[in-house]
C-alpha cells in the first residue's frame, strides 16, 4: 500500500511539472535554440542571395605547384555558394598574424618520404569542417599516389598512411582555450543551474501550498514524513532525467534538420545516417554527458532535501519563493567560482581539489575538470562516494525537523483570495474535464515513451559504432559482423522494453479472471481463427502497398540499400533472423499492442487501434515501410481487440517478418524457396475459405432486427464524432508535440537519405 501511495505522489508531482506551462515555454524556448544555434549558417543562407558574397564567404588559397590536389579542393566546395577556392603562385605573403578569419591557406608540395606534405594555416575560429574536407582530399590523393607505386612494401604503406597528413598553424593574438571544451563547459554548467533553480522553486511550491491547504495533513495518514519528503524530491530528480531526454531529443532535431539543410553537400555511405551524427560523439564528450546527468541527479536529491526542510518552516507562498534564494544564490557562486578557477591554461591546486570532492560543489568542478582533462579517477570516484554517503545522512537529518515544521504549522489569519473562479456544478461538465485531463496526460506518456525509445536507439547506436571502432582489432575469437548483430539485438531490446515499462506503470490493472477448460479452448480456437484469416489480409495488404510504392515513386528497397542480409555464415543467419523476426515480434508487439493499446484502452477500440497503428508505422522510420506497418498495425490492432490475448498478434508478427527473412536468407535455394512458396499459399488458401466462412455466418447474424440495430447503434456518427473531439486532447500535450516534431524531423532525414544512397 505505502509503495503505491509512494508512487503515485511521484507519478502526480511528475505529471504536474512535465505540464506546467513554463515548463513548456521552457522547452519551446529550447527547442528553438538548439535547432537555430546547430544551423545557424544554414538557415541565414536560406534568406540570402546566392550572388551576392556575405561577411562568412570562405576563401581558400592553395599554392600547389606540382598540380596534386587543387582540382580535387575545388571540386569538394563547388557546391557551396559560401566558399571560394582559388589557386595562387605563393601564399607565403599572407603568412603573418594579421590573416583575416575568413581565410584559409593551404601550401601542397610532395615530400620524398611521406609523398605529400600539405600546410595549413588559419584563424583558429575557422570551423572544422573546412579543415576536414581538406584532409579528406590530401588523404585521397596520398592513397591514389601508393597505388599508383608498385615497388612498395606493406611496411612502407603503413609507415606512409600513418604520418600525418596535415600540419595545421592557427593563428590569433590570445589563443587561450580549448573552444569546444569551454563552450561545452559553460553551457552545460548553464543548463544545471537553470534546471536546478526550476526544480528547487517547484519543490518550494509545493511542500508550501501542500501545507496550507492541509492537503499534506490527509497524506500523512497513509505513509511517513519521510516517505513523503523522499518521494517529492524523487520527483524532483526525475523532472531533471526528464529534461535531460528533451534535450537529447532536441539536439537530434537539429543534427537531422542540420543534414536535409545541407543534403546536397553530403557524402553518403551505407551509414551516412549515423554519420550525421557520429562526428559529435566521442568516449570523452559521452563521459562528460552520463558524468554530469549522474552528478547532477545525486546533487539534486540532496539540496532537495535541504530544500524541502526550508519550505516546510514557510507559512506562505511568498515565503516559499524566498526560501529558494539561498541555495540558489550558493549554486550562483559555485557556477561562478568554477568558471573562474577551471580552465584548460590554469594549472589546479589543492584548494580547488579539495572543493571539487566536496558534495554539492562537486556536480559543478568535477564534470568541468574532465572535460578539460584535469580530472583524475582518484578524485573522481572519492567525489562520487562521498556525495553517495552524503545522501542517506541527509534524509536521515532532516527528517525530524521536516515533521515538527510540517505538523506544527499554525494557520495565520489572511485575506480571502478574491476572483476564485466557482466550481461548475455539472456532472458533465465536471466529467468531462476530467476526461479531458486523463487524455492530455495519456499523450504525455506515450509521447515520452516515443521520445525515449528514439533516443535510445539512436544514441546506442553511436555508442555501438564508437565501440566496434575500439575494439575492432582487439577481439578475434568471433567477427566484426556477428559482434555487431548481437549488440544491435540487445539495443533493440533494451530500446523498446524500457519504454514499455513506462508505458506500463500508466496501464490500468486488469483482474485476472480464472477461466474453466471450456473457455479456454474457446479462447484457444478463437485466437487460431483469427491467425488463420489474418494471414492472406496480410499478404494482400503487402501486395497492394508494394505496387502502390513502386507505381507513386515512393521510398526505397531498404533491405537493399542498408545491405541488411549482406551477412555469411551461419551464426550470422541465426542473429539475423532473431533481430528481424524474433525480437520486433516480441517487443513490438509489447511496446505497440499491450502498452500503447493498453493506456488508451479507455478511449475506445477505435480510437486506440488507430493510434497505435499511427505510432507503429512512425517508429519505422521510413516511407517504404510506413504504409504498410499503418495497415497492418490495424489488423493485429483489431486481432489484439477481438482475442484478448497478446500472443496471436506476437505469431503473425513472426510470421509476416520471417517470411521476409527467409526468402531473403535463402533466395538462392531454388527447391527450398519452392516448398516454401508452396507452403505459404496453402496457408494463405485456407485462411482465405476462413475468412469467407466467418463473413458469411456474420452477414446471416445480421439478418436478425435487433442486431442490426445494435450495429447501427456501433456506427452512430455522432456517437463516433463526440468521441473523436473528447480523444483529440491526446494531441494537445506538449510531450505529444515534441513526439511529433523529433518523429518528423527523423523520418524526413531518414527516408531523403536512403533516396540518395
Amino acid at each position: 500500500m505505502k509503495n503505491s501511495k509512494i508512487g503515485a505522489i511521484i507519478k502526480n508531482d511528475l505529471e504536474r511539472s512535465i505540464k506546467n506551462k513554463w515548463f513548456v515555454i521552457l522547452n519551446i524556448c529550447m527547442l528553438i535554440f538548439t535547432v537555430a544555434g546547430l544551423n545557424f549558417n544554414s538557415i541565414k543562407s536560406l534568406f540570402e542571395d546566392d550572388e551576392v558574397a556575405t561577411a562568412d564567404q570562405m576563401h581558400i588559397y592553395v599554392e600547389d605547384k606540382d598540380e596534386l590536389a587543387f582540382e580535387k579542393i575545388e571540386k569538394v566546395f563547388e557546391l557551396d555558394k559560401t566558399v571560394t577556392v582559388e589557386k595562387k603562385d605563393s601564399v607565403a605573403e599572407y603568412e603573418n598574424s594579421s590573416i583575416e578569419a575568413n581565410k584559409i591557406l593551404v601550401k601542397v608540395n610532395k615530400d620524398e618520404t611521406h609523398y605529400i606534405n600539405v600546410e595549413v594555416l588559419s584563424k583558429e575560429a575557422v570551423s572544422s569542417y573546412y579543415i576536414d574536407e581538406i584532409e579528406a582530399v590530401i588523404n585521397s590523393v596520398k592513397d591514389t599516389m601508393i597505388a599508383e607505386n608498385k615497388n612498395l612494401t606493406e611496411d612502407e604503406i603503413k609507415v606512409i598512411k600513418e604520418n600525418v597528413t596535415l600540419k595545421r598553424t592557427m593563428l590569433a593574438e590570445n589563443v587561450e582555450e580549448n573552444d569546444d571544451s569551454m563552450f561545452l563547459q559553460i553551457i552545460s554548467n548553464y543548463l544545471i543551474f537553470f534546471v536546478l533553480l526550476l526544480c528547487l522553486n517547484k519543490i518550494a511550491n509545493t511542500i508550501s501550498q501542500e501545507k496550507m491547504s492541509k492537503s499534506i495533513e490527509y497524506v500523512l495518514t497513509s505513509i511517513t514524513t519521510k516517505e513523503y519528503m523522499i518521494a517529492k524530491v524523487v520527483s524532483m530528480c526525475l523532472t531533471i532525467v526528464v529534461q535531460f531526454v528533451f534535450m537529447l531529443a532536441y539536439l537530434i532535431i537539429a543534427i537531422m534538420i542540420s543534414s536535409l539543410l545541407n543534403i546536397n553537400t553530403m557524402t553518403l555511405q551505407a551509414n551516412s545516417n549515423v554519420d550525421a551524427i557520429s562526428p559529435i560523439i566521442n568516449f570523452k564528450s559521452v563521459g562528460y554527458v552520463v558524468m554530469t546527468l549522474v552528478f547532477m541527479c545525486l546533487t539534486t536529491f540532496l539540496q532537495g532535501v535541504i530544500q524541502a526542510v526550508m519550505s516546510a518552516k514557510t507559512t506562505n507562498i511568498q515565503e516559499a519563493g524566498n526560501a529558494t534564494l539561498l541555495l540558489v544564490t550558493l549554486n550562483l557562486a559555485l557556477y561562478t567560482i568554477v568558471l573562474a578557477l577551471v580552465s584548460p591554461i590554469k594549472s589546479i591546486n589543492a584548494i580547488t581539489y579539495i572543493l571539487s570532492i566536496l558534495p554539492i560543489a562537486s556536480m559543478y568542478f568535477i564534470p568541468a575538470m574532465f572535460i578539460v582533462g584535469q580530472a583524475n579517477a582518484v578524485q573522481i570516484i572519492i567525489a562520487f562516494v562521498v556525495l553517495v554517503a552524503s545522501l542517506p545522512i541527509s534524509v536521515i537529518l532532516a527528517q525530524k525537523p521536516f515533521k515538527n515544521a510540517i505538523l506544527d504549522f499554525t494557520n495565520k489569519k489572511e485575506k480571502k483570495i478574491d476572483g476564485i473562479e466557482k466550481i461548475l456544478s455539472t456532472r458533465e461538465y465536471q466529467e468531462r474535464m476530467i476526461d479531458r485531463k486523463e487524455s492530455s496526460k495519456k499523450g504525455l506518456v506515450i509521447g515520452m515513451a516515443v521520445i525515449l525509445l528514439l533516443v535510445l536507439q539512436l544514441v546506442l547506436g553511436l555508442l555501438v559504432s564508437v565501440f566496434l571502432e575500439t575494439i575492432s582489432n582487439k577481439i578475434t575469437f568471433i567477427s566484426q559482423d556477428n559482434i555487431y548483430l548481437i549488440l544491435s539485438c540487445i539495443i533493440f531490446a533494451v530500446s523498446i522494453y524500457l519504454p514499455y515499462l513506462l508505458l506500463k506503470a500508466y496501464m490500468p490493472k486488469e483482474e485476472k479472471k480464472e477461466e474453466s477448460k471450456e473457455e479456454k479452448k474457446a479462447s484457444l480456437i478463437k485466437c487460431i481463427k483469427y491467425i488463420a484469416i489474418s494471414i492472406p489480409i496480410m499478404s494482400v495488404i503487402q501486395m497492394i502497398c508494394s505496387f502502390a510504392i513502386e507505381k507513386m515513386g515512393l521510398g526505397v528497397n531498404v533491405t537493399d540499400t542498408l545491405g541488411l542480409f549482406n551477412y555469411s555464415g551461419k551464426l550470422s543467419t541465426v542473429l539475423m533472423f532473431i533481430q528481424v523476426a524474433i525480437l520486433p515480434a516480441i517487443f513490438e508487439e509489447l511496446f505497440i499492442r499491450k502498452g500503447v493499446m493498453g493506456v488508451l484502452k479507455s478511449k475506445g477500440s477505435i480510437f486506440a487501434v488507430t493510434l497505435s497503428s499511427l505510432v507503429f508505422a512512425t517508429i519505422h522510420m521510413n516511407t517504404s515501410q510506413f504504409i504498410f506497418a499503418f495497415l497492418i498495425g490495424i489488423l493485429f490492432g483489431i486481432v489484439r481487440v477481438k482475442t484478448q490475448k497478446m500472443y496471436p498478434t506476437m505469431i503473425l508478427h513472426l510470421i509476416n517478418n520471417g517470411f521476409a527473412v527467409i526468402s531473403a536468407l535463402f533466395y538462392n535455394h531454388t527447391l527450398f524457396i519452392d516448398i516454401f512458396t508452396y507452403f505459404t499459399i496453402a496457408i494463405n488458401a485456407v485462411g482465405f475459405c476462413l475468412l469467407i466462412f466467418m463473413l458469411y455466418q456474420k452477414v446471416m447474424e445480421l439478418k436478425d432486427k435487433e442486431s442490426i440495430q445494435k450495429l447501427k447503434e456501433q456506427l452512430d456518427y455522432r456517437k463516433i464524432k463526440l468521441n473523436l473531439i473528447e480523444n483529440m486532447f491526446v494531441f494537445k500535450d506538449f510531450t505529444f508535440a515534441v513526439t511529433v516534431v523529433l518523429s518528423v524531423t527523423l523520418f524526413i532525414a531518414i527516408d531523403k537519405i536512403l533516396t540518395l544512397m
